[in-house]
């Protein structure tokens, strides 16, 4: 007996709101994939202007300090930016590998599949916790990237979220 066309079932369409989500990941993570890769080729030069301009602040400090706190302040902060181009290609490998997760769950939840979800929120931890195992946490670089990713990955987390009810 051949199938006929009111046995198949409908497939649950996807939400406008959700389609926005999605685009608006590929196109976030797609931008992030393709800077930390310019990033992670780039990561000797990138380091040798850090240091440049380190260097420069530092004398600057020197040259105008009367040792009081506010130029100590001023040195912590200057030597708590920059890093090393074996840091640079680390930060811009996790970077990668949490905009993949991105991807990859922002694909799942194209389809409508609840566990492109879990490996967004994977990615989005990814991106907060990674700057401080590889710059540690008392660098300002990897506070302010962790708070930036973490905003924006927690209004994402949440719009999902609340979207998770139409997905199976």
């Amino acid at each position: 007996m051949p199938i006929q066309p009111q046995d198949y079932q409908q497939a649950p369409a996807r939400s406008a709101f959700i389609t926005v989500l999605c685009i608006l990941t590929f196109i976030g993570s797609g931008l992030g994939l393709l800077t930390e890769g310019v990033k992670y080729l780039t990561a000797d030069s990138q380091a040798a202007v850090m240091s440049k301009v380190k260097e420069k602040a530092n004398a600057d400090i020197e040259r105008k300090a009367k040792s009081d706190d506010g130029s100590e302040f001023a040195r912590m902060i200057v030597n708590t930016f920059g890093a090393s181009a074996q840091n640079i290609r680390k930060g811009a490998l996790s970077n990668m590998a949490a905009a993949v997760f991105c991807l990859m769950g922002a694909f799942l939840m194209w389809n409508l599949r609840k566990t492109g979800f879990y490996l967004y929120v994977a990615g989005t931890l990814v991106g907060i916790v990674s700057p401080f195992v590889i710059f540690g946490g008392s660098n300002l670089m990897s506070i302010g990237s962790s708070v930036i990713v973490g905003f924006i990955g927690l209004i994402f987390v949440v719009l999902y979220g609340i979207n998770l009810k139409y997905m199976r």
